[in-house]
């Protein structure tokens, strides 16, 4: 067991040196999962009256936050492995960490307004994150206005 733990260490410290240059977006997007965690946390204990994880989507967070990283981690590896600059890689991995800011942020409104279903000010923000920010992507506007 004991080894086991000295190679956990030694993988976990090679990561973090891998991931060095962008390590305040892997901070800020960890932040956002364990807030995301919690708010989910406190809606399933609001919705099922009981502290059981009955959410099928609470269950696979973990599995999605390594996901999140893996492809960040991908992402930046393809960068350096195609002889990219840093500021290149750097902003790549940057516009994926502000999409998954965009999606755990709405998944933290989401959360926060089962838990206060009344409360004006997070139904103001879940409009403008759903359906105002959405306007500005063109893209992703005509994508939506064809599946309808």
């Amino acid at each position: 067991m004991h080894t086991v733990f000295k190679y956990a260490v030694f993988l976990a410290g090679c990561v973090a040196a891998y991931f060095e240059p962008i390590r305040a977006l892997l901070a800020l997007v960890l932040a956002l999962f364990v807030v995301d965690f919690i708010t989910g946390i406190l809606k399933s204990r609001k919705v099922y009256g009981r502290w059981t994880l009955h959410s099928k989507r609470l269950r696979w967070s973990f599995v999605k936050m390594f996901v999140y990283m893996a492809v960040m981690g991908l992402t930046f590896y393809v960068c350096e492995a195609m002889g990219l600059s840093d500021a290149t890689s750097l902003a790549t991995v940057k516009i994926e960490v502000w999409g998954l800011v965009y999606i755990e942020g709405l998944s933290i409104v989401e959360n926060l307004q089962t838990l206060w279903p009344d409360d004006k000010f997070l139904q103001f923000l879940h409009y403008l994150l759903s359906v105002e920010f959405l306007k500005w992507i063109p893209a992703l506007s005509r994508f939506f206005k064809e599946k309808e």
